[in-house]
């Protein structure tokens, strides 16, 4: 049996200023919804250099010295495993600007709780919020955050 599997690797970024988080309200037809920025891992580049390339592209913000906080896995509709690295920064430079993946939002906790969220971010939040969580695991039977 083989040790190796494709994978997919992203990442996001949850970013944090005055007791505000940003959050995008993405307008992608397959995950919309409020969540935070970012994206793929593109080939030979390191996760740390992805998060701050990706919150740059969709936010105009460049982060510094972003936090790996977690991680979310899940098998897409091909039975492929995916994964979603979590960061947070509070440390960054720039001007906000939108991207087309979606309006930019500076919101609280509480006023994030009460709007429409992505499927399913309602359970990456704890990973985000709570030091003595690190992952998030779907895979068709469970949801778990450990």
């Amino acid at each position: 049996m083989s040790r190796r599997e494709e994978v997919t690797l992203t990442n996001m970024c949850m970013i944090e200023k005055d007791g505000k988080i940003l959050a995008i309200d993405r307008n992608d037809p397959v995950w919309p919804g409020l969540t935070f920025p970012g994206g793929h891992v593109e080939s030979h580049e390191s996760f740390n250099d992805s998060v701050v390339r990706e919150i740059k592209e969709e936010t105009g913000l460049t982060i510094c010295n972003p936090n790996l906080v977690g991680i979310k896995q899940f098998y897409d509709h091909d039975d492929k495993r995916y994964l979603v690295f979590f960061y947070k920064a509070t440390d960054f430079s720039g001007e906000l600007k939108a991207s087309d993946e979606g309006e930019l939002i500076w919101l609280t906790k509480d006023e994030m709780m009460q709007r429409k969220l992505a499927y399913n971010f309602d359970h990456d939040l704890p990973v985000f919020f709570d030091e003595n969580l690190s992952e998030h695991m779907l895979d068709g039977v469970r949801d778990e955050v450990f």
